[in-house]
């Protein structure tokens, strides 16, 4: 039996949504997880925990995003000898389209659907300096090169309004969290560069807030990661877990459609597993058993015929587990706890893309 590592998660609404992660009922989990021989994309029903695998590549499949209506998802493929291209499959795993790298870029990575569902964004690397965020139709045309960060961008995400684009940038001091109008104009840097904060975010149904994961020192004894959330002009930070360095590890992934929760990874003593917590910090519930996981994203309607490797899964109760550094709604650094939908491979951290070259590389590694 093949062991599952869960990596990162999105969220899909049950319901076909008009934007991008527009409000309703809260339907699948699609993650990514190692399955010993590369990462594949999974969905889980967190309700009985039925799990189904959507793709079998030779190589990597990463970072799911839900598209509106939950009939697609997008996820970056990272073929075993070549470098990151852009995905995308039917909600059930069929019909794969794999876009060809354009403009000179050697590697392209971070989808996520625009609130229209029709563009992808994503992050777009040449070779040799220019990393930057674009957009693309879903049949691979009118490619348009949004913005640049002077050491990269990374994890771009478009508001449910449609209105703002929020994304990760790099420099020789760290990672942060920057938002923009979705033209890529009126470019605002949120969180300072010593935050490092991860590859990815979502934002709350309503616009409102910004969720994103905060790393320090990883890769050591003393590797810290929490997630927080923040308002678009850059207020109202609020700490959703506040874990001490050495202590269990929260990447954030995405909120739920109903708002009311938000999926993150949690690693502890070397495993990991699915949880949900509510943004105001209260109310961690374990989804997953630990062991078996990695990443996540929220929606549509689970298959029956999920395999037996999943049985134990679909067996083990959900269970509330208590974690004394979780900050509890007394702690709350501002007074709105935004809700809001989801569709993402929400994970926070980098990964090396194997067969990809220089400065991408060097970037996946933090």
């Amino acid at each position: 039996m093949r062991k599952l590592i869960v990596l990162a998660a999105s969220i899909a609404p049950l319901a076909p949504a008009a934007q991008a992660t527009v409000a309703g009922p809260n339907g699948l989990i699609a993650f990514r997880a190692n399955t010993g021989g590369g990462d594949q994309i999974y969905t889980i029903d967190p309700e009985t925990l039925a799990q189904v695998q959507l793709t079998h590549v030779d190589g990597d499949a990463l970072q799911p995003h839900w598209s509106p209506d939950s009939s697609l998802i997008t996820f970056e493929f990272d073929p075993a000898n070549d470098c990151a291209h852009i995905a995308y499959m039917d909600a059930d795993g069929g019909n794969m389209v794999v876009l060809p790298h354009a403009n000179h870029n050697v590697c392209e990575a971070a989808p996520s659907f625009s609130p229209d569902g029709k563009r992808i964004f994503y992050e777009g690397f040449n070779g040799v300096r220019r990393d930057g965020i674009w957009s693309t139709s879903l049949d691979g045309s009118d490619r348009r090169l949004i913005t640049n960060c002077e050491g990269g961008a990374t994890g771009p995400e478009v508001s449910p309004d449609g209105r703002m684009l929020a994304f990760t940038c790099f420099s020789r001091k760290g990672q942060a969290l920057f938002d923009s109008l979705v033209d890529g104009s009126h470019l605002r840097q949120l969180t300072p560069w010593s935050f490092n904060v991860g590859t990815k975010q979502d934002w709350s149904p309503d616009s409102d807030r910004m969720m994103f994961a905060s790393i320090q020192n990883q890769g050591t004894p003393d590797a810290q990661a929490n997630t927080a959330t923040i308002r678009p002009d850059g207020t109202g930070l609020f700490w959703v877990t506040n874990y001490p360095a050495g202590g269990p590890l929260a990447f954030g992934n995405s909120y739920s459609p109903d708002g009311q929760w938000i999926v993150l990874r949690l690693e502890e003593d070397g495993l990991y597993a699915l949880y949900k917590i509510h943004p105001n910090g209260t109310g961690l519930e374990q989804i997953t058993p630990s062991r078996t996981f990695g990443r996540a994203v929220w929606p549509g309607a689970r298959r029956a015929d999920a395999p037996p490797i999943y049985e134990q899964a679909i067996k083990t109760t959900r269970k509330e587990k208590s974690h004394d550094h979780v900050k509890d709604a007394g702690h709350r650094g501002d007074g709105n706890a935004s809700a809001r939908g989801a569709r993402r491979d929400g994970g926070a951290r980098g990964r090396v893309h194997r067969p990809c070259v220089g400065r991408f590389r060097q970037l996946r590694v933090r």
